[in-house]
């Protein structure tokens, strides 16, 4: 008794040191988080859009040669007093678009907490509380299918510590948009197929949680349904194989509810998908079969750069050689037979074929059809970026393990050294300076802005694509008025503050005619002579004339 008693106190000593471990874990990669956040300086056009359909107010217009004041166009991006909490609104700016509203409700509610404020930190926020659970699930599907003893933890930490200190998935957290939340939903869904396969337990407690998780996740980004429909097809083969089919209609019948129900909230849904221009766009893609090969390179490409710091090649090579060696060797696992049936052919668990099933289909699919943005295309595979970190570690360790001799030191040492190797990658990585949507080279315009922000501003735009005037937002907030003006309008400017300052900024559009208006602006106003470029921005050039 007393020897049992000692070897509970261990175990309990020992659950809590790895709890431990986690929790500073987590810690430190919030603080780094925290870290890039403070570091990010400007803003995607996508990332403006997310505040100004959440938080829109009257609308924003081009109005060629006229004044528009800072709260006219600010106000368009923050929750105004007395407008807080309006989900209505949300919801009909997000169905004239292509997006699920989900995401924006949640992005509503922050920026309605602290009306007024347009600030990256509430964006970035909302983010954060998305990362802390996927986390925790990423973690807890590592430990449900490697085993809940020290093999289980180590390889749930590694899995982790990859995963949550990657350039892709930093990156993920400072893009104000959807895809951290929509990351939390893919993973939530795996964790309830994998718990359920291994505690063999299908009812309602498993029923219900799913289907909640399709309702929610279709509602923040429609690609759910490509992860969901692969792990949940290779879950129906494995309930067939296992003659459950009263579980496999519930299950089937459950997702269906949750689908339509979502659809019924949301009818919009089926517009942006088959009819709408990305709806359209990803089913053209996905029929020319020419680019396959391209598409599948490209992301790839991103994963091996940005998620293991070009080692893939590597890692695959000594995947597969130690499983030939282990083949070769007749060191294969023989076939158990598991209650739960979680083995398959005596060598892989079936959870491990849900996964991989759910996330090659996932990977083809989105491929296929996601917009080629270079790095920043990393968001659309960003959800299965921890599951595919698993199964590359997991494949790495299974057969490396059996090659060992047993013993605890043994498995520390092997333990030590993959850390070692992870936290070398992800080292590259940020070193290199693969964290991306932080812009930082626009921390020198912002400042030469700040401190020029009273001298009267000119934004010559492209009338063919007016809207783009707002990817400017964070800038043109600084001043206390801009002036408008179409490149296509070639009449003479004859506005008094213009033609009269000693001193002038233009923005001027990526357009052929932009030299042409810089020129008229020096004819108009006798006082200046010279222009110069102060900053290069996306489609613009900041000039200042004197």
């Amino acid at each position: 008794m007393e020897k049992q008693n000692i070897l509970k106190d261990a175990e309990k000593r020992k659950r809590l040191l790895w709890g431990g471990a986690f929790l500073l874990l987590l810690l430190l990669q919030l603080l780094l988080l925290i870290y890039y956040g403070s570091r990010k300086s400007g803003f995607h056009e996508d990332e403006f859009y997310s505040y100004y359909s959440t938080n829109k107010t009257a609308g924003l217009f081009v109005n060629d040669r006229e004044w528009i004041d800072k709260d006219s166009y600010r106000n368009e991006f923050v929750v105004l007093p007395g407008e807080q909490f309006r989900y209505g609104i949300v919801k009909q700016m997000q169905s004239w678009d292509v997006h699920p509203p989900l995401y924006y409700y949640i992005l509503h509610t922050v920026c309605s907490l602290f009306p007024g404020v347009f600030s990256k930190w509430l964006g970035i926020a909302v983010n954060l509380t998305a990362f802390v659970p996927c986390f925790f699930l990423l973690a807890g599907i590592v430990y449900e299918i490697a085993g809940k003893g020290e093999k289980g933890v180590r390889l749930a930490f590694l899995t982790c510590l990859l995963w949550g200190g990657s350039a892709a998935v930093i990156s993920g957290v400072m893009f104000i948009r959807m895809y951290q939340w929509m990351t939390l939903f893919v993973l939530l869904c795996a964790w309830l197929h994998v718990r359920a396969v291994r505690k063999q337990k299908f009812g309602l407690p498993f029923l219900i949680p799913v289907g909640v998780t399709v309702f929610l996740g279709f509602l923040t980004q429609y690609f759910y349904m490509v992860f969901h429909f692969f792990l949940g097809a290779a879950f129906c083969v494995y309930l067939l194989s296992r003659k459950k089919i009263r579980v496999l209609l519930s299950y089937c019948a459950a997702c269906v509810l949750a689908f339509g129900l979502a659809v019924l909230y949301y009818p919009a849904s089926m517009s942006h998908i088959f009819r709408g221009y990305r709806g359209t766009e990803a089913m053209d893609e996905f029929a020319d079969t020419g680019n396959t090969l391209e598409r599948l390179q490209f992301f790839t490409e991103l994963f091996d750069k940005y998620e293991v710091a070009g080692c893939l090649a590597v890692i695959l090579l000594v995947i597969c050689l130690l499983w030939v060696t282990r083949s070769c060797l007749g060191r294969r696992e023989k076939l158990v037979d598991h209650p739960a049936g979680r083995r398959v052919s005596g060598r892989l668990p079936v959870e491990i074929w849900l996964l991989v099933s759910a996330c090659a289909g996932y990977f083809f699919i989105v491929a296929k059809t996601a917009l080629l943005l270079g790095e920043t295309s990393n968001r659309y595979m960003l959800p299965i970026y921890g599951l595919l970190l698993f199964l590359l570690l997991y494949f790495l360790t299974e057969p490396l393990s059996g090659f060992l001799p047993e013993g605890k030191k043994t498995g520390w040492i092997l333990f030590c050294v993959l850390c070692a190797g992870v936290l070398l990658m992800n080292g590259i990585s940020l070193k290199a300076g693969r964290v991306f949507f932080l812009y930082e080279e626009e921390r020198a315009a912002m400042a030469f802005v700040r401190e020029n922000k009273d001298v009267p501003v000119i934004v010559f735009y492209n009338s063919a694509s007016e809207s783009n005037v707002w990817r400017l937002s964070d800038e043109l907030m600084e001043y206390p008025e801009i002036y408008l003006a179409s490149e296509d309008n070639m009449d003479e400017l004859t506005d008094e503050t213009l033609n009269t300052s000693d001193r002038v900024l233009a923005y001027v559009a990526d357009h052929e005619s932009g030299t042409a208006c810089l020129d008229r602006l020096l004819e108009s106003n006798a006082k200046l002579t010279e222009y110069r470029l102060i900053a290069e921005k996306g489609l613009w050039k900041l000039y200042e004339l004197r």
